[in-house]
């Protein structure tokens, strides 16, 4: 096992995975450091599509309007011409290395999207991301790529502000190493399970947000979390927004199609911000369902769809409502609710995937090149994976590197931090605080936020915080270990989220201020970046990069 690569990559994911497969092409030895088995990636999961302008009425500048607008004009705007101008390469990409989209003869079959002027998501029979993954392992088992599955990275080896590597555990035997690298990309994904209500996994705990903060890395737009509008009541299960493309609306305990009256011109494929608020509103107005269990919602009706279609278009759809609540979509509507999705804020990166220390790279959710700004269409996650995570891949390994050979004091450390954790005779119950944090993190900095909730959530975040440091875990399985650090990770990005929320003192995008509602181009048209200080969440502000597209006002 070498502990001393040319590239490190932390993250299995599509991001991490297509850094890997660029930077072997430009270094020796590079090397994957995953969380988890490869293939139990968070990134299996997108079924939604991957945005490409392809038809003969789409445009590379049409998908960057669409982004700029998406993102109610706080996204950058020479990040996302180089999304866009890198997404169709890389739908070639895939296909070289075996990715059969959905096609008729030889023309993509596409999808309109919320937010999208044409119809330009791909897909690959409804599995995109899972197709993808099985793709690019491949591509890394024919590599000279190593692939180290069950390490828990616990923290960033960072000395005068250059990163150096990783301290990693390994959890299948509590073996500590110190993994040293000539540059390190950042490639571990989201950090959805902060939140109650979410989609994510509950190993998506912002592992590489934390490590970047706690190592002096700048975090830029973490106020912005994005809820997906439709989500199974109760369960949380994404219900994909290719089911909106397709004819699936949403309606309200009166019978109306609600969207109209929020959308006029898109109705259910207004971009998620505007649909989440939308059903929260109707809610709030006393026009949503009620269920005993699981409390209120919305409905999301196919009965319009020609079961035909549902069987050719949504048969993953179909198949998941029968296996999660016994719905047949083709007789009776889904109870859905929004739930947390994806966070459009991240460790902050320029557009060479660079962050604020040096020989620290980063792509994928975890990172923040702000080609999202306040708000994600989706279909645009996905490609920036790969445009990015090439990026990345490229620039670390061309990473001109100083000498390596000090000593650190970081491995003595958490040596002894893992020793006491394993044989001390003190536990606090992490399930107990992780549930505090999540309920608390739904409930004051969830879809609708004001100063009053956010300064509770911060404050009990700091006392959360106080009793975790105050206590140590003595039961020496894994999975407790993992549980422990990952805690620690979900305090630290709870806090960042939570103080970037009330500094905002506007609504834009996804980020909505009960006690300021309208979006304030003249004070807020500007990135929150934040870093670590002595005395905790230090903040100071960006400005938009601002190219092409001045701002406007945002109807759909």
């Amino acid at each position: 096992m070498d502990k001393l690569v040319d590239v490190l990559i932390i993250g299995s994911g599509i991001a991490g995975q297509r850094a890997a497969l660029e930077a072997i092409l430009h270094s020796d030895k590079v090397t994957i450091l995953s969380k988890l088995p490869v293939m139990d990636s968070h990134s299996i999961a997108a079924t939604g599509g991957i945005n490409s302008a392809f038809s003969t009425t789409d445009s590379n500048f049409d998908h960057f309007a669409d982004t700029i607008k998406g993102s109610d004009y706080l996204a950058d705007q020479d990040a996302v011409h180089k999304l866009v101008d890198g997404s169709n390469d890389e739908i070639f990409f895939l296909e070289q290395i075996g990715v059969n989209f959905d096609k008729n003869d030889d023309l993509f079959v596409s999808a309109k999207l919320g937010g999208a002027k044409f119809a330009r998501s791909l897909n690959s029979s409804n599995e995109i991301g899972l197709v993808i993954m099985n793709k690019l392992s491949k591509a890394i088992d024919n590599s000279n790529v190593s692939v180290l599955e069950n390490w828990q990275v616990l923290d960033l080896i960072v000395k005068d502000n250059r990163c150096f590597g990783v301290i990693a555990l390994n959890t299948n035997t509590f073996e500590l190493c110190e993994f040293r690298s000539h540059a390190t990309i950042l490639a571990t994904g989201p950090a959805g399970f902060l939140y109650r209500n979410t989609t994510n996994s509950n190993v998506c705990t912002g592992d590489g947000f934390a490590f970047a903060y706690r190592a002096g890395a700048l975090l830029k737009d973490m106020e912005f979390i994005q809820f997906h509008p439709t989500s199974i009541l109760g369960s949380n299960v994404l219900v994909t927004e290719r089911s909106r493309s397709v004819g699936a609306k949403l309606f309200n305990n009166r019978g109306e199609r609600f969207m109209k009256k929020y959308a006029p011109d898109n109705f259910e494929l207004a971009p998620r911000d505007i649909v989440t608020r939308s059903i929260i509103n109707e809610i709030n107005n006393g026009f949503g369902f009620y269920d005993n269990q699981y409390g209120n919602y919305v409905e999301l009706s196919f009965l319009d769809i020609d079961t035909d279609v549902i069987d050719e278009k949504l048969s993953d759809v179909k198949k998941l409502a029968l296996s999660s609540s016994n719905i047949d979509i083709c007789n009776s509507p889904l109870k859905v609710i929004p739930a947390q999705h994806y966070m459009m804020g991240g460790i902050m990166i320029n557009i060479d995937c660079q962050t604020s220390i040096d020989g620290l790279y980063a792509a994928g959710e975890c990172s923040c090149s702000s080609v999202h700004g306040a708000n994600r269409l989706g279909g645009n996650s996905l490609i920036e994976c790969l445009v990015f995570g090439k990026i990345a891949g490229n620039r670390a390994s061309n990473y001109n590197a100083t000498n390596n050979s000090f000593i650190f004091d970081m491995f003595s450390s958490y040596s002894l931090l893992v020793k006491n954790l394993l044989e001390s005779n003190k536990s606090p119950n992490i399930d107990s605080i992780s549930n505090k944090l999540r309920t608390l993190m739904t409930s004051n900095v969830g879809i609708c936020r004001d100063k009053q909730s956010l300064n509770e959530a911060i404050n009990t975040i700091q006392s959360l915080k106080h009793k975790f440091d105050d206590s140590s875990i003595y039961k020496i399985s894994n999975i407790d270990i993992c549980n422990y650090f990952e805690l620690l990770n979900m305090l630290d990005i709870s806090e960042i989220i939570a103080v970037s929320s009330l500094t905002r003192e506007e609504s834009r995008g996804s980020h909505y201020r009960l006690d300021f509602p309208l979006r304030d181009d003249d004070r807020w048209l500007k990135h929150i970046l934040i870093n670590k200080s002595i005395n905790g969440p230090n903040i100071s502000i960006e400005k938009v990069v601002i190219n092409d597209l001045e701002p406007a006002s945002r109807k759909y």
